[in-house]
């Protein structure tokens, strides 16, 4: 039996071979449907891998936000009450909530000009924060120091440095140097590791950005307060709904029901993200899938070609005792070897494809996970395959009703 099928193999092989251009045209749209599975999907997943390990170094899924926004009743009793958010929010608003394990207090005053000692100039992202700003959003420190809580509240002039500023604004190492930013001025004592991290943004560059006590921010940065976010980080995303609701009620009776506020759990957003990939995922397959359907009925046309082409071999086969399913077994492994070779083919174009392309990625983004969608890989297999089966059956069964007396004629 194995004999047979290797026989029939070899016979469907020659006979493809024999119309090399025909058979290569075919097979186009079945090499560039699986290339597109394999490839599209080897890069999303990639970018989820990496996103996902960016919320995962930071915590994201368990934070909770709260910022200030423009209320949407009561506006005329704010004035009964201090806008935006203070430092002893931050200890009010979360203190003795079950589920939190820390928060902070951080505001960011979007791209500054930056004059260091050197004479170097840059712009650069503000960021005003309290000393739990490091610790709640796991920033590295490289070298030197963080500010402590005690600098905060004693509006030192101090700060710290992402390592892309320190390399643009100073040629050895930015501790002591002393850096103007606007009428804020102030020395450095600690350099930020790289903590680049792909896909999440709360208004700042991650490793181009000077961090300043927020305090020694509000002295001279317009409406800081209100500028103002407290990031609440939970024990566990399962938690947050519960977290959110307590600081609700908090915030409703401390802001005399003004909802001058707003609270957003990156739980949420996080399980949105995952959402928006796997849409992402089904049209790229929708997109390959139309690919492989064109590629489908161009392996039936060509099938049937080739049947009306080997009309009088087919009516000799039936004659010497051929029977129905045996010349229609052959006409169907004819496809399938057609169609598996150009699945083949875009595979291995895919994924050394989705290699290079990982290793050019990286390069411009060192915290690129690259991967290959293995799934993807067998799937476009799959239906490379199932495409020659398909589109294979309608030229092998017209083929194998074909008289053979009639055949022997033409």
């Amino acid at each position: 039996m194995s004999f047979a099928l290797f026989e029939r193999l070899s016979l469907a092989g020659r006979a493809l071979l024999g119309n090399r251009f025909r058979s290569l045209l075919t097979v186009l749209s079945i090499t560039t449907g699986t290339f597109a599975i394999v490839l599209m999907s080897s890069i999303a997943k990639g970018a989820l891998e990496t996103l996902q390990r960016g919320i995962e170094e930071l915590g994201s899924a368990q934070m909770v936000l709260v910022n200030t926004r423009e209320p949407e009743r009561a506006e005329a009793k704010q004035a009964s009450f201090a806008r935006g958010f203070h430092e002893v929010d931050r200890k009010r608003i979360v203190e003795a909530i079950p589920h939190v394990e820390d928060a902070s207090l951080m505001a960011g005053f979007d791209t500054q000009d930056a004059l260091a000692d050197s004479g170097e100039a840059a712009r650069t992202d503000l960021v005003g924060g309290d000393a739990r700003f490091f610790d709640v959003f796991r920033m590295r420190i490289g070298m030197g120091r963080a500010f402590t809580e005690e600098e905060n509240r004693g509006h030192a002039q101090v700060c710290v440095v992402g390592h892309k500023l320190a390399a643009k604004l100073w040629n050895t190492s930015p501790l002591g140097h002393m850096l103007s930013i606007g009428t804020l001025r102030c020395r450095v004592i600690g350099q930020l590791a790289n903590n680049e991290r792909f896909g999440i943004d709360f208004g700042f560059d991650w490793t181009d950005l000077v961090v300043v006590p927020f305090e020694s921010a509000a002295d001279v940065m317009k409406d800081a307060d209100l500028s103002s976010t407290i990031f609440v980080k939970t024990d566990s995303p399962a938690n947050n709904d519960t977290v959110k609701r307590i600081l609700n009620a908090r915030l409703l009776a401390r802001h005399h029901g003004i909802d001058d506020f707003n609270l957003m759990d990156l739980g949420g957003v996080v399980e949105s993200m995952h959402a928006v990939f796997a849409i992402m995922q089904a049209l790229v397959g929708v997109i390959a899938g139309i690919a492989l359907l064109i590629g489908g009925v161009g392996v039936m046309n060509m099938m049937l070609v080739s049947v009306s082409e080997r009309v009088r071999e087919i009516g000799i086969r039936k004659a010497l005792g051929a029977r129905p399913s045996d010349i229609g077994t052959q006409f169907v492994l004819e496809a399938v070897l057609l169609s598996s070779f150009g699945g083949v083919v875009g595979v291995g174009a895919g994924i050394a494809t989705a290699v290079v392309a990982s290793l050019v990625i990286h390069s411009f983004l060192p915290t690129w996970q690259g991967s290959i969608a293995y799934g993807a890989t067998v799937t476009a297999m799959l239906l490379s395959v199932g495409v020659g089966v398909t589109f294979g059956y309608f030229p092998a069964r017209r083929a194998g009703r074909l008289d053979p007396i009639v055949a022997m004629r033409r």
